[in-house]
C-alpha cells in the first residue's frame, strides 16, 4: 500500500539521530523542506510500484503490454497487433501467455470460449464391425486423425447483388473467423481440421 509524501517524511523525520545537531523535528523546520523532496519521489515511487500490481497480467496492462507483445513474439495468426484496439490486444496477449496445450474435445471448446465463440467438434471413429449400428457413417482409417468444428458465427458476410455488385464481384463472400488460425496452431500434429461454418 503506497504512502503519501507526508507520511514518508514523519517517518524520515523519527528515525533522525538524537542529540544537538538535530533539534527541529516539526513539520516546518528547514531540515523538513529539507528531506520534503525526497519524501515526494519515495511517495511518487511507492505508488509507480503499486501501480506495476496490475500490470503483472495481459488483461490489464497498459504500460506493460508491449514488453508482454515483444517477449510473446509476433502473433502468428494476427501478425503485427499494434494497429489493434487496447482491448484486443490484452485479450490476446493474454491468451498466448496463459496458454499451456491440450489434446481434449474440452480444451478447445474451452479456447474457443476464451475467444468468445461456442463451437461444435465432431471427432470421427474408424468403424469396427462390433460396434456399428445400422445407420452410423462409415469412418476408414485415415478419417481417425480428421476431426471437425462447426464455427456458428460468419464474419463480414457478402452475397452478390445485382444493384450493389460489379463485375469481377465473388458471388459469395466471407472473412473466415481468426479462430481457426488459433485451433490450426493448437491441434496435435499428426491430426487436421475441417472447419464449417453455420448456424
Amino acid at each position: 500500500m503506497s504512502r503519501p509524501a507526508e507520511a514518508i517524511l514523519d517517518e524520515a523525520m523519527s528515525l533522525l539521530p538524537s542529540g544537538w545537531a538535530w533539534p527541529e523535528r516539526d513539520g516546518g523546520s528547514v531540515l523538513a523542506a529539507l528531506l520534503e523532496p525526497f519524501a515526494q519521489e519515495f511517495a511518487d515511487f511507492e505508488q509507480l510500484a503499486e501501480q506495476c500490481f496490475e500490470q503483472i497480467d495481459p488483461r490489464n496492462a497498459t504500460s506493460c503490454l508491449t514488453d508482454f507483445e515483444r517477449v510473446l513474439g509476433p502473433d502468428p495468426c494476427r501478425g503485427d497487433t499494434a494497429g489493434l484496439p487496447l482491448a484486443l490486444r490484452q485479450q490476446s496477449a493474454h491468451q498466448r501467455w496463459i496458454a499451456r496445450g491440450g489434446a481434449s474435445v474440452a480444451y478447445f471448446k474451452q479456447v474457443a470460449a476464451s475467444y468468445g465463440a461456442t463451437i461444435e467438434i465432431t471427432d470421427y471413429t474408424t468403424s469396427q464391425a462390433d460396434w456399428l449400428r445400422v445407420g452410423d457413417e462409415l469412418v476408414g482409417p485415415p478419417c481417425q486423425f480428421v476431426w471437425r468444428i462447426n464455427l456458428p458465427n460468419v464474419i463480414d458476410e457478402q452475397q452478390f447483388c445485382a444493384s450493389a455488385s460489379v463485375a469481377g464481384d465473388r458471388l459469395y463472400d466471407f472473412t473466415i473467423s481468426d479462430l481457426e488460425c488459433v485451433l490450426r496452431r493448437l491441434k496435435p500434429a499428426h491430426t487436421d481440421i475441417l472447419f464449417t461454418y453455420g448456424a
